[in-house]
């Protein structure tokens, strides 16, 4: 036990000593780091800040000038009788682009995962739409659907369904339907490929167990393949929710908002406010609402998700 005691101060400061080198070894790897994330904080953090600093002022170009409001901007927004047909037209676009994008990605994934000759070169051609520059596909898509010479118009006309034969872009009731087709196109090859590695994990014995207790096509899909994707088609849902309410590049240059509004989202008009009408203040205060918005939204899928999760840890 002497022994013991007399060792303790040498334990000790050797332990101390060993303490102080890995700070050391820390602060030199924070300082060596400091660089990009000062860089990060200057990319993300004061953006925001100064999105918050201007959806409580007034603003004044060409100066930067800011005079404090308070909640005027949001009140505005919150009085105008535009804002609630502007949040469901944005729902209606949400909803259909992810949907829409969710179901092509799967479907593709499904048929480009089969043991199929030629599939390589199907998916080149699958993942095309995703590399074409969104101004491009937009143009594309408006050519497509124009009603004199558009294509789309032409061949149904052709084929003797000249009824069919609608003015896409000009209509209320058909616009945001081209629109949201037009964007789903170009962005459904991401979700596919997210899908398609995924199942390209999932391992084949899984599959061929299943046949052997006498399953079929459905019943492998749904016992083994669908809770195999869980994880990946909510990382999926999640980028395509906050890519659909950020997005407005497709509907500027195919509808511009219209025709009559029909296809005016709150991203375009956050675009417009700020970029057009030069009120920086407004486009700021619904900048703010809409990230408030999509925060709600996913606490609100956490909260679901956890529950749901409890709920079938006691039913195991």
């Amino acid at each position: 036990m002497a022994v013991a005691s007399s060792d303790l101060p040498g334990r000790l400061a050797a332990r101390g000593q060993g303490s102080r080198l890995r700070l050391r070894r820390w602060a030199e790897g924070y300082v060596l780091v400091l660089p990009a994330i000062a860089l990060i904080l200057l990319m993300t953090v004061y953006p925001v800040v100064q999105t918050l600093h201007f959806s409580v002022s007034r603003v004044q170009l060409p100066t930067f000038n800011t005079t404090f409001v308070g909640f005027a901007n949001f009140a505005r927004i919150l009085s105008d009788p535009e804002t609630w047909p502007l949040l469901q037209r944005t729902v209606v676009w949400v909803v259909g682009t992810v949907a829409l994008r969710m179901a092509l990605g799967l479907g593709a994934a499904l048929i480009f995962n089969a043991n199929v000759r030629g599939t390589v070169w199907m998916r080149v051609l699958a993942i095309l739409p995703w590399t074409i520059p969104s101004v491009v596909g937009a143009n594309l898509w408006r050519w497509i659907l124009q009603t004199d010479t558009g294509v789309l118009n032409q061949s149904l006309r052709s084929w003797g369904l000249g009824d069919w034969a609608l003015n896409w872009l000009a209509d209320p009731d058909t616009a945001m339907l081209a629109v949201i087709v037009a964007y789903s196109w170009s962005g459904f090859p991401f979700v596919m490929l997210l899908i398609l590695a995924r199942m390209q994990g999932i391992p084949e014995e899984l599959y061929d167990a299943a046949k052997v207790d006498g399953a079929n096509w459905w019943q492998s899909f749904r016992y083994i393949t669908m809770p195999s994707l869980k994880g990946v088609l909510i990382v999926a849902l999640i980028l395509e929710v906050v890519s659909g309410i950020n997005s407005f590049d497709t509907l500027v240059i195919m509808t511009g908002g219209g025709p009559a509004d029909a296809t005016r989202i709150w991203g375009l008009e956050i675009y417009e406010r700020g970029f057009t009408n030069f009120n920086l203040g407004g486009a700021s205060a619904l900048s703010v609402l809409m990230f408030g918005g999509v925060l709600l939204l996913f606490v609100v899928y956490g909260l679901l998700n956890r529950s749901l999760g409890r709920k079938g840890d006691a039913a195991a």
